[in-house]
């Protein structure tokens, strides 16, 4: 199976990208808004493959880290949602909020997802709100630990803006105690840290 494909993103659509990759031009669905800022680049991009039922035509879907595949790919497995949906969701709510609101149980938010009822909303908190509470370590907390988890989110939303890989900037949040520093402390001792990798 394919892991990711490395080309050039040669035209950028509201849900799909062309990727050139050594002059075989291949339509990958992902969220335009994203893949634009590469527009002319070369980009790394994750893809996940779906063949119809008679394996006559194969739809490829983009991303630009494994972790926003990987939620793609356990959306999926939610009955009622298939590949479009899951797409949809990802491009509709940012990825790091969408596993806080998840993870929260927060229907409302998903309701917003257009597409998405309140049964379907219901039916993704109910499967995958613990799988995501602990893949992620995401939990309903309050007081100083929810100060914290929000001050590593702010720090690690800083970090990808930035341009860091979003495994890099998990292993350095991981590694470290955030809670006592401010947020600019945080971010300084963490860019630090990744200059170190």
């Amino acid at each position: 199976m394919i892991d990711s494909i490395v080309g050039t993103i040669q035209e950028v659509f509201n849900n799909y990208v062309i990727l050139n990759y050594n002059n075989i031009y291949i339509k990958i669905f992902c969220n335009g808004t994203k893949f634009s800022e590469f527009l002319g680049k070369e980009k790394r991009v994750y893809v996940s493959l779906k063949f119809n039922e008679n394996l006559s035509e194969i739809e490829c879907y983009g991303f630009l880290t494994r972790e926003e595949r990987e939620l793609f790919l356990k959306l999926q497995k939610v009955t009622g949602v298939g590949s479009k949906l899951a797409l949809q969701i990802l491009s509709s709510i940012d990825f790091q909020e969408l596993i806080v609101e998840i993870a929260k149980g927060n229907v409302a938010r998903l309701e917003k997802v257009k597409g998405i009822g309140k049964k379907t909303a219901s039916r993704i908190i109910l499967e995958l709100k613990e799988t995501l509470k602990k893949e992620f370590k995401v939990g309903s907390t309050s007081g100083k630990e929810e100060k914290t988890y929000e001050k590593l989110e702010e720090i690690s939303l800083a970090l990808l803006s930035l341009g860091y890989d979003i495994d890099e900037v998990n292993q350095v949040l991981s590694s470290e105690d955030f809670s006592e520093l401010s947020l600019e402390d945080g971010i300084k001792l963490a860019l630090k840290k990744l200059s170190k990798i």
